[in-house]
């Protein structure tokens, strides 16, 4: 098992932890999500062997989290990886969107670089996830230090 396998599998199991533990009374999920996808940027479109990973699960309330995983497995250092989540409606309506942003250094002799952010999410009238993972730019003065 590769090192971005043994993180995925650690953050579904906190995932269900932290469900079965903190929200004991929820039950199984009434909404659950994932996608693995290769990171794109605007100039240079796929990159390989940058990936982005979300699971979003949610109960019948709409309690629940959302978790993204970042993995850089290039040299590239001066980047940003995002991810947009978008929750939409019955209609494909936009209804709310959460937004996430983490610098993450090259990858180095052990391996990809990986890092992992979550938010709780509560919201019950949704219908549908849409994710897009994408790659920016780091402004120069914030390489620079200035």
């Amino acid at each position: 098992m590769n090192k971005a396998e043994s993180r995925i599998y650690s953050i579904l199991l906190l995932s269900l932890l932290l469900l079965t533990c903190g929200q004991a009374a929820a039950g199984s999920p009434n909404y659950e999500y994932h996608l693995n996808a290769s990171m794109q940027h605007a100039s240079a479109g796929s990159v390989k062997d940058a990936y982005g990973y979300v699971y979003v699960v949610t109960d019948k309330k709409g309690h629940g989290v959302i978790r993204v995983m970042f993995s850089n497995g290039t040299p590239l250092d001066y980047v940003r990886f995002n991810a947009r989540v978008k929750f939409l409606d019955a209609n494909g309506a936009l209804i709310r969107e959460e937004y996430f942003e983490r610098r993450i250094e090259a990858a180095g002799f052990d391996g990809a670089a990986e890092r992992s952010l979550s938010k709780l999410v509560d919201l019950s009238e949704f219908a549908a996830v849409e994710v897009d993972f994408f790659l920016s730019d780091i402004p120069l003065a914030t390489v620079a230090g200035l």
